[in-house]
């Protein structure tokens, strides 16, 4: 779903010239992670999983790379951070296919953030092109995506509790839900 989606917007974005693909997720201080939170471990493994499927899709590896926005405060938050990369883009003529990675559905961050204050941002530094991709939202490939995993979750309840050889973190995460589950 969200791989289509960007391969449609990239293909968009390619008129203004050769794309980049923005996958932005919200941030998190950067103290969350060194204290074992695996967000940004599957948000990266998320991006390299759309990335794959979108090289697919194209026929040729995008330009690609995670960043993060909706920082707050004076914590030093994961970066890069989406609007540095929108003014990167901007100073090197780079159209963007803007891919909301960790949000699946549409709400402030993604109506406000992006569609409104990046998208000007983006205009305002020359952005050419600037695409953003929906989220996958109530879509019915991503519901029976869900229905899916659901199921075979609760048919093996040793996968609910992440007894399945660390699905959904590796072992060094010491905050993984799985990890204090088990």
């Amino acid at each position: 779903t969200v791989a289509g989606l960007a391969a449609q917007a990239w293909q968009r974005a390619r008129r203004h010239g050769e794309p980049r693909v923005l996958f932005s997720a919200h941030g998190l201080p950067k103290r969350e992670i060194e204290r074992g939170d695996p967000y940004q471990d599957h948000v990266e493994r998320s991006a390299r999983a759309v990335a794959a499927a979108l090289k697919g899709l194209l026929g040729t590896e995008p330009d690609w790379l995670v960043s993060y926005q909706s920082r707050v405060g004076p914590l030093e938050w994961l970066g890069p951070y989406t609007d540095a990369e929108i003014r990167r883009a901007g100073a090197e003529g780079r159209p963007l296919v803007v891919v909301p990675i960790a949000f699946v559905s549409e709400h402030s961050e993604t109506l406000v953030e992006l569609d409104i204050e990046y998208r000007e941002l983006a205009h305002e530094l020359g952005v050419p092109g600037y695409e953003r991709v929906g989220t996958a939202d109530v879509s019915r490939p991503f519901i029976e995506g869900l229905a899916r995993l659901t199921m075979r979750a609760l048919a093996n309840d040793a996968e609910i509790r992440g007894g399945t050889g660390g699905r959904l973190c590796p072992p060094e995460f010491g905050r993984c839900p799985c990890a204090i589950l088990n």
